[in-house]
C-alpha cells in the first residue's frame, strides 16, 4: 500500500483537467425540494441559465482543479432528470439555506469561509440570472468545501521535497452523491468529507475551546508530585499556566517553568499570606488549586498549531490497516499498532534539520539481519576519494569496507586509476560488524527517499530529549524487540528465534509474507481521550510552512526556503566537482637505493644492499568513527 499517512495522491486533480477527472461517475439524484414553487417553464429557464453560468466560469477559470470541478458540475446539471438543488422561484430553498449556513461556519471545522463564493442574502429571487448565480455559487462552494476537507487547501508536497502529502481524490459528483446519501441534507453530506478518526474530532473540539467558541473543560487538580525547579519541564506547568493565565509566545515551552511564570507563582503565594518560593512543591500546588482561572484571550500560536495538525489529518488514509508501524517524527517515538492497541513503543532518532527524515509512508516487506552498508556518495567523495587518490589504498580496509564487483566479488582498490575514475559508479560496502552504522538489523520499506529503519551502535544518543542526529534514516533504540513484535505477528517468531538469527554473523534477509504499512507522520499536537493536549516541538519547521500557506503566503516563496533544495544543490555540486577533490597528503617514500643515514647513490651506481625493508604498520582494530556514522 503506497498510500501515505500524510499522503494520498489526488490523481489528475492537481495536474490535469482531462482523463479520470473528466470521467466522473454519474450523480445519484437529489430529490427536488419539497413544496417547490417551480413551473415547468421556470425550471427549464433556470436550468438553462445555470448551465450557461457554469460554462462561462469554466471558460474563464485558470486553475486546473477549479476548471475540472466546473466541468463536472456542468455535467451534473445536464443529466436528464437534473434540476436546481438550492434555489426555486422564491429564492433559497430550505436545503439551500442550510448549505449557505454551513459554508458560512466552515471555520468551526478549521476551514476558511472566505474561500467560498456565497450568494448575497437576501437574494434577488425575481431575476433568472440571480437565481442561476446563487445556484452555481453554492454548488461550486460545496465542491470546494469537500475538496478542502480532504486536504485541497494546502498541498504539503508543494511546500517541501521532504513532505509527501497530497489531497485525496474527489469528484464533484462525489459531493452530490454524499448529500443524496444523507437524505438530501447538505450539512451531513459535507461533514462526511472530514476525517472520521476520533483524533480529528478531539483536535477540533480543543481548537474551538482555545478559540472560546465552546466552554472550556474544568481544569484537573494539581496532584502531589515531585518538586519542579526553575527552567525545568513538567506536565503540571501547563495546568499552572492555565490557572494563572500566563501564556508563552512559544507553544513548545508550555511545560517550561520559566522566569515569568515563576514570578506569577511567587506573587500568588504572597497574596495568600504565604512565603514565596523559587520552585513548585506540594504546598504551592495546593494554593494554585484554589485559584480561579482568569478569562483569557485565545493564544494565536496554539490556534495555528491546532489548524496545522487538523490540516495534516485531511490527507491521512481512511483505513490505516489492522497492523502498522507509526513513526511520529517530532515526538521521536515509534509504535507498533494492532487493531488500535499499541503493542510496542520505543524511542527513535530522526534526521538532522539539514538532512530531514521525510514525511511519507510505504510498506515494510523484509528485514535484514547483520546488514551491509552501502557507502553514500557524499562519504565516497569527501572522505574516501582524497585518500585513494593519494595512494592510501588501506583506507577501505581500516574502516571495514570493500569494493564489490559482479557477483559481489571483492576488488582491490589498487586496480583503479582514481585520478580519472568516477567513484560514484563504484560500489563500496561496509560489512557487518560492531562499527557498521546500521548495527545488527534494518527494517526495509522500499521508497523513493531511500529511507528505512535500523539499529545503531551509538546507543547513548537515545538519552537526548531532542534526537535529530541521523542523515535521514530512522534509528531504533531496541531493534531486537521491534523485530520480535513484527516477526511474531507476521511470521509467528518468538524472541528466541530472533536471538538465534542474530547469532548468525553473515547477512541474511527475512521476507515478510504479510507486508506492514509504515507511516512517518509529523503530528505536533495530540489530544488524549480525557481532553489533555500534548504538543511537540516543530523541529523541522513544517508547522511554520503550513501556517504561512494557510495564511495565504506564496507557496513558491515558502518552497524556496526548503532545506531539501539546499541539500540537493550541495549534492549536485559534489557530483559535478569530483575532479576537484584534493589528494590527501602522503609522506614521501624512501628511495629504493637509499639506506637510512646514508646519502643517495648517483644514478649510474647500483646498490648491492637491496631494497630497504618496508615499514610495517602495527595491527589494530578499526577505530569507531563517530563522524562517519551518518545514517
Amino acid at each position: 500500500m503506497r498510500s501515505v499517512w500524510c499522503v494520498a495522491i489526488a490523481v489528475g486533480a492537481v495536474v490535469s483537467v482531462t482523463g479520470p477527472l473528466m470521467a466522473a461517475p454519474t450523480v445519484e439524484t437529489i430529490r427536488p425540494p419539497v413544496g417547490s414553487s417551480w413551473t415547468a417553464d421556470t425550471r427549464h429557464a433556470d436550468l438553462s441559465a445555470i448551465i450557461a453560468e457554469v460554462d462561462a466560469r469554466m471558460e474563464a477559470a485558470r486553475d486546473p482543479v477549479e476548471k475540472a470541478f466546473l466541468s463536472q458540475i456542468a455535467g451534473v446539471y445536464r443529466e436528464p432528470d437534473a434540476h436546481p438543488f438550492w434555489i426555486d422561484a422564491q429564492g433559497l430553498t430550505r436545503e439551500g439555506a442550510a448549505l449557505f449556513n454551513e459554508l458560512s461556519k466552515a471555520d468551526l471545522y478549521g476551514l476558511d469561509p472566505s474561500t467560498f463564493e456565497l450568494p448575497q442574502s437576501p437574494m434577488d429571487a425575481m431575476s433568472t440570472e440571480s437565481r442561476a448565480t446563487a445556484e452555481v455559487d453554492l454548488s461550486v462552494s460545496a465542491v470546494r468545501y469537500a475538496w478542502h476537507a480532504r486536504g485541497g487547501r494546502v498541498v504539503g508536497s508543494e511546500l517541501s521535497n521532504w513532505i509527501d502529502a497530497d489531497p485525496r481524490t474527489i469528484y464533484a459528483g462525489d459531493v452530490f452523491r454524499a448529500i443524496a446519501a444523507a437524505g438530501g441534507d447538505p450539512v451531513a453530506g459535507l461533514r462526511s468529507f472530514h476525517p472520521q478518526d476520533p483524533q480529528f474530532e478531539r483536535l477540533r473540539v480543543a481548537y474551538l475551546e482555545e478559540r472560546g467558541d465552546i466552554a472550556r473543560k474544568a481544569l484537573p487538580r494539581l496532584e502531589p508530585g515531585e518538586r519542579i525547579d526553575a527552567w525545568q519541564r513538567h506536565p503540571d506547568v501547563k495546568i499552572i499556566r492555565q490557572r494563572l493565565g500566563v501564556e508563552t509566545s512559544n507553544a513548545d515551552n508550555e511545560d517550561l517553568l520559566d522566569k515569568a511564570l515563576l514570578k506569577r507563582i511567587r506573587s500568588t503565594m504572597n497574596n495568600a499570606g504565604l512565603t514565596s518560593k523559587r520552585f513548585v512543591d506540594d504546598e504551592v500546588r495546593e494554593v494554585l488549586n484554589g485559584v480561579t482561572p482568569p478569562e483569557r484571550r485565545p493564544n494565536r500560536a496554539i490556534l495555528d498549531k491546532f489548524l496545522v495538525n487538523l490540516e495534516r489529518w485531511r490527507t491521512m488514509p481512511q483505513d490505516m490497516g489492522s497492523l502498522y508501524v507509526w513513526n511520529n517524527l517530532p515526538e521521536f517515538q515509534t509504535r507498533v499498532v494492532k487493531n488500535g492497541e499499541v503493542l510496542h513503543q520505543e524511542r527513535i532518532i530522526i534526521g538532522k534539520p539539514t538532512t530531514q527524515t521525510p514525511v511519507f509512508s510505504d510498506t515494510m516487506d523484509h528485514i535484514i539481519f547483520q546488514p551491509e552498508w552501502g557507502v553514500p556518495e557524499s562519504i565516497k567523495i569527501r572522505s574516501l576519494l582524497p585518500n585513494l587518490r593519494g595512494g592510501d589504498y588501506g583506507v577501505l580496509a581500516r574502516r571495514g569496507m570493500s569494493i564489490r564487483g559482479v557477483g559481489n566479488r571483492v576488488i582491490s582498490p589498487s586496480r583503479f586509476k582514481w585520478s580519472k575514475v568516477d567513484i560514484r559508479d563504484i560500489a563500496i560496502v561496509q560489512g557487518p560488524g560492531p562499527s557498521n552504522p546500521l548495527g545488527k538489523m534494518k527494517f526495509m520499506f522500499p521508497n523513493h527517499h531511500s529511507v528505512y529503519m535500523h539499529d545503531t551502535p551509538d546507543k547513548h544518543l537515545f538519552d537526548s530529549s531532542e534526537r535529530t542526529f541521523s542523515h535521514g534514516c530512522i534509528r531504533v533504540r531496541n531493534p531486537d524487540k521491534l523485530a520480535e513484535v513484527l516477526l511474531g505477528e507476521v511470521e509467528s517468531w518468538s524472541g528466541s528465534d530472533v536471538a538465534r538469527q542474530l547469532k548468525i554473523k553473515t547477512t541474511s534477509r527475512i521476507d515478510l509474507t504479510q507486508h506492514i504499512p509504515v507511516y512517518n507522520t509529523y503530528l505536533t499536537t495530540w489530544v488524549n481521550p480525557d481532553g489533555t493536549v500534548a504538543q511537540f516541538k516543530d523541529v523541522y519547521g513544517h508547522d511554520k510552512r503550513y501556517s504561512e500557506a494557510l495564511a495565504g503566503k506564496s507557496i513558491k516563496l515558502i518552497a524556496a526556503r526548503d532545506p531539501a533544495l539546499a541539500l540537493k544543490k550541495k549534492n549536485d555540486e559534489l557530483r559535478r566537482n569530483t575532479t576537484g577533490i584534493a589528494r590527501a597528503k602522503t609522506k614521501p617514500r624512501p628511495s629504493k637505493n637509499n639506506v637510512a643515514g646514508l646519502p643517495p647513490l648517483p644514478p649510474w651506481a647500483k646498490s648491492s644492499l637491496g631494497n630497504p625493508p618496508k615499514k610495517m604498520k602495527p595491527a589494530s582494530t578499526p577505530a569507531r568513527l563517530l563522524w562517519f556514522q551518518q545514517y
